[in-house]
Parts: structure tokens; C-alpha cells; sequence
């Protein structure tokens, strides 16, 4: 697609963007005048079957900008209409059809690190989308500055051990800079964004559920018999607690294939081991269930939520009160009775002492929540019947 389309003979004007204001999702379009005027032009913009007049500021060198709040407007596309009179009183027009493209200035960018076992160690790899609209300049982490992706994937297993912030700068076709912040882990030889490490799924939609007023996620789950986390996964739902009344929701079931990462529980130990295929990433002291409360067997994670609040007997408890006990994050496990979370009580970890749940630090459970997508293995054994990897 080019910049813009003339529906016009003639050439009287041209746009062109010049800025970007990511912050308050504003772009700044200059306008240039191929002949001379009498009066200034005027400039509507198309959003759909509507039309605004826009208000144009005129430059020192005389020719004029505007600026266009993507924010106002619902179309993905927009057009341009330029009127104005020459020298001899003649009126003239262009028309800029589709000449903004929405998506380019305020795009959903996805990015995504992730790694690989390969012959010779470990392999680490770079996706971004759209990547037909954008162009990856530059990557930031902390004052360090990659100027292209193959330097710093190449210096990435030199990276410590930890979470890192980084600022990517991507260009678009106009030319405009702008920013998108990526928070990654590396941990022993695995470095991945968050929740990338997922085990390949299949869906399998039952039909469809509107939501009704006061209903919750967990109330429709347990109405058709079906897992929370499948409804959050095949819905695609950012925050499960904002579902709302009138919405469908597809109602289904999802299969999961062998996961890259998975957990092991040794409730005889009070230790959860972490792998990526084969390899020990590391292991964590923890928290088990009183005697046999937690039971051995295999699970997938099925539904997380990050400073969760929770429900006694029909009592709320705010996130991050002593009372709570969840610590910052909850991972529902295959059999919702269970799960893996944080603790307000950190001189409780390594302890025998839950009603069946997995306990862990809160800086250990952030790295498993970061790390572990919904279908990620999980294996609870004693130490006599260790799974054999």
C-alpha cells in the first residue's frame, strides 16, 4: 500500500508525518503546498462515514501542520481532504484516500525471546509483530544500547542470572520512531519473555455462554464442568475478573501437547525442581500439604492470577494482607482443590504445613508465574516414585 492514493488529475498538495507522541497517541502530519494560494487551506478528516474539520497551523516557511488524536477516532484507516483557492480564484481539492493507516502509529506489539536446545548448547531467538509494518532498530537493557538483533542475542547467555528491562525501538514505513518496553528473565541458560515457553494446544468449543449479571469465571466453569483456565485461554481473556454482562464466551475444553517446561514436586523433600526439556534450571524449597494433603499425581496449570485476593467461607481478603496467606501470585493447578502460591508467612517455607496447596517465597512463585504458561506439566511425587525424565 502506498502512502496515499490521489483521486485527483493533479498534484496540489502532499502530507507527510513527521512525529509521533506515543504517550498521548498523537501524530503530527505536515502539509506542503505545490501552488500558490490565497487563503489557507482547510483539511477534514474521514473517520468512516464521518468527517471533521481539523485545525491546521501555519509554519514559518509557510507551509502548515496539524495533528490527528488517534484516540478520537474508530477507524483503522483514514482519509484526508484538502481545499483551498490559487492566485486566479480557481477552487482546488485533493483527496488523500487511506492515507493514515491507524495500526502503524498505535500498533499491538508483540515481542517475544525464547530458546532453544540445539546440538552445540542453547540457542536464542527474536520475534516481533507486525514484522511486515516495522523495522527493529535498536534494543535498550539498562544503559547498554544493541544496535541490531544479532549483537545482543549473541551476548545474551552473558547476561547474570534475573529479570531484566529492556526498550525496544522499532521505525514504521513513515519513518517515525517509537518505543515498546520488554521485560525478560534469564535463568542458568534460558532466556524467554513472559509466558513463551508454552506447550502446543488444540481447542475444543462446546458452544457458547452470555455472560449474566454477578456471574463470575469460575461460577460459569463450574456450571458446564469445565476448567477456568481453559475459558481464560480459549477466550483470551487479559483479566478474567473483567468479564461482563452480555459477553460470549466460547465454552470448551483445551488439550495441551508435552510442555517445554515443566515441575516436580517432592512432597517428601519440600523441594520443586524446575526443568526446560531435560535440563535442571533450578530448585526451589517450598511449602507441602500437612501429611497427605497434597496428593501425588500428574497436573497441567490450569489458571493464574497475580496478587490474588481470596475467599474463606465466603469472607474476602484483600491481596497482601497477613490474613490472606496467597502471597503475589496464585497457580491453579489441573484440579482446582490446588495450587501453587505465594505466602504471607515466608518463615513457613520448607515446611509441612498447607491444607494441600504448594508455597512458595514470593520472588521464587514471580519467576515460576513469568516462566510457566497455562499447560505447563506438573508432577507431584514422595521420593520413592520419582518421575523418570
Amino acid at each position: 500500500m502506498t502512502l496515499f492514493s490521489v483521486l485527483f488529475s493533479e498534484n496540489y498538495f502532499h502530507l507527510y508525518p513527521v512525529e509521533y507522541d506515543q504517550t498521548q497517541n498523537i501524530v503530527k502530519i505536515n502539509l506542503e503546498s505545490y501552488i500558490n494560494t490565497t487563503q489557507k487551506p482547510n483539511v477534514y478528516i474521514y473517520d468512516g462515514g464521518d468527517r471533521k474539520k481539523l485545525t491546521l497551523y501555519e509554519k514559518e516557511n509557510g507551509d502548515f501542520s496539524f495533528y490527528v488524536n488517534l484516540n478520537a477516532f474508530k477507524g483503522d484507516y483514514y482519509s484526508f481532504l484538502v481545499t483551498s483557492t490559487d492566485k486566479v480564484g480557481k477552487n482546488v481539492s485533493q483527496f488523500f484516500a487511506n492515507f493514515l493507516e491507524k495500526a502503524l502509529f498505535a500498533p499491538n506489539i508483540e515481542v517475544e525471546i525464547t530458546t532453544s536446545v540445539v546440538e552445540n548448547g542453547y540457542q536464542y531467538y527474536l520475534d516481533y509483530y507486525p514484522e511486515e509494518d516495522l523495522e527493529l532498530v535498536k534494543v535498550q537493557v539498562g544503559d547498554t544500547v544493541f544496535e541490531g538483533t544479532d549483537e545482543f542475542l549473541r551476548l545474551l547467555g552473558n547476561f547474570e542470572d534475573g529479570f531484566y528491562d529492556s526498550v525496544f525501538i522499532f521505525r514504521n514505513r513513515y519513518g517515525i520512531l517509537f518505543e515498546r518496553k520488554v521485560t525478560f528473565l534469564k535463568l542458568a541458560n534460558v532466556v524467554a519473555t513472559e509466558n513463551v515457553l508454552k506447550p502446543k494446544q488444540r481447542h475444543e468449543v462446546y458452544g457458547y455462554h452470555i455472560v449474566q449479571k454477578g456471574e463470575s469465571l469460575y461460577k460459569i466453569a463450574e456450571k458446564y464442568k469445565v476448567l477456568p483456565g481453559d475459558l481464560v485461554n480459549m477466550n483470551d481473556l487479559k483479566d478474567p475478573s473483567l468479564i461482563y454482562p452480555g459477553q460470549a464466551l466460547k465454552i470448551g475444553q483445551v488439550k495441551y501437547e508435552e510442555s517445554p517446561l515443566r515441575l516436580e514436586i517432592n512432597l517428601s523433600q519440600n523441594k520443586m525442581h524446575l526443568y526446560f526439556h531435560d535440563q535442571l534450571l533450578k530448585t526451589y524449597i517450598v511449602a507441602v500439604g500437612m501429611s497427605d494433603y497434597t496428593p501425588p499425581g500428574y497436573y497441567r496449570i490450569s489458571y493464574k492470577e497475580k496478587d490474588p485476593a481470596l475467599y474463606w467461607y465466603d469472607e474476602y481478603i484483600p491481596p497482601g494482607s497477613l490474613m490472606n496467606g496467597m502471597g503475589t501470585r496464585w497457580i491453579q493447578l489441573s484440579n482446582p482443590q490446588y495450587g501453587i502460591h505465594g505466602t504471607t508467612k515466608p518463615w513457613e517455607i520448607g515446611k509441612r504445613i498447607s491444607h494441600g496447596c504448594i508455597r512458595m517465597f514470593n520472588f521464587d512463585v514471580e519467576v515460576i508465574d513469568f516462566l510457566a504458561s497455562l499447560g505447563t506439566e506438573v508432577y507431584v511425587y514422595n521420593g520413592e516414585n520419582k518421575k523418570e525424565s
